[in-house]
């Protein structure tokens, strides 16, 4: 039974455990996601391209992707090809990244994408862009912030799950060896009772 309660008990914390991995994980991907509102519009000059830098979350979430997206605001011949990057700040621990997009169905000559940003601090969204006008730069500055930390109170309750285990698996093997203790001295006087017994009767008759 208390085997069967100790399983029980790591095929709870296995679940928990699962939860937050995947909690984690719907957030990583939503949040490569745009909305359906822009947090941020930057009316940009790539060279001679004039360009609206949309963001979805201002300030960006470090260790998240940035959704955004690129359009052109006035009418442009031929085909513009882009490339992204997330630069890091000056003073901030990170390397430049490049941002992965696809061409936006809704905008022609638009693309959307999520820029990805590892750690808080000043960082700049840089789109470059070739078309038949020639190539242009543009750079969007970005300020990522890190997330809420979670309670002082929660982080010490999940750091000390491993230590909760191990005192109910303690429990539980000391409880079944007291058990075990108890049932060995229990049969021990009634062999020894049934053998003064034999002992006794055999005297008796001799």
């Amino acid at each position: 039974m208390s085997k069967m309660v100790l399983q029980r008990l790591f095929l709870v914390l296995g679940v928990v455990g699962l939860v937050v991995v995947l909690v984690d994980l719907g957030i990583s991907i939503a949040a490569t996601f745009p909305g359906a509102t822009p947090a941020r519009v930057d009316q940009v000059t790539a060279g001679p391209y004039h360009l609206a830098v949309s963001l979805y979350s201002n300030p960006a979430n470090a260790g998240y992707a940035l959704p955004f997206a690129v359009a052109p605001t006035q009418a442009v011949s031929g085909t513009l090809a882009y490339h992204t990057y997330s630069i890091p700040g000056k003073g901030v621990d990170a390397t430049p990244i490049r941002a992965t997009f696809h061409a936006d169905p809704n905008v022609r000559n638009g693309i959307q994408g999520a820029a990805e940003i590892t750690v808080r601090g000043p960082w700049t969204l840089q789109v470059t862009v070739n078309g038949a006008a020639g190539q242009g730069v543009a750079n969007v500055p970005i300020t990522a912030v890190a997330l809420p930390p979670i309670p002082v109170w929660l982080g010490w309750t999940i750091g000390f799950v491993p230590f909760y285990v191990l005192c109910v698996f303690f429990v539980i093997q000391l409880s079944r060896d007291k058990k075990t203790e108890q049932t060995g001295t229990e049969h021990m006087p009634v062999s020894e009772g049934g053998n003064d017994v034999s002992t006794r009767a055999t005297r008796h008759t001799a």
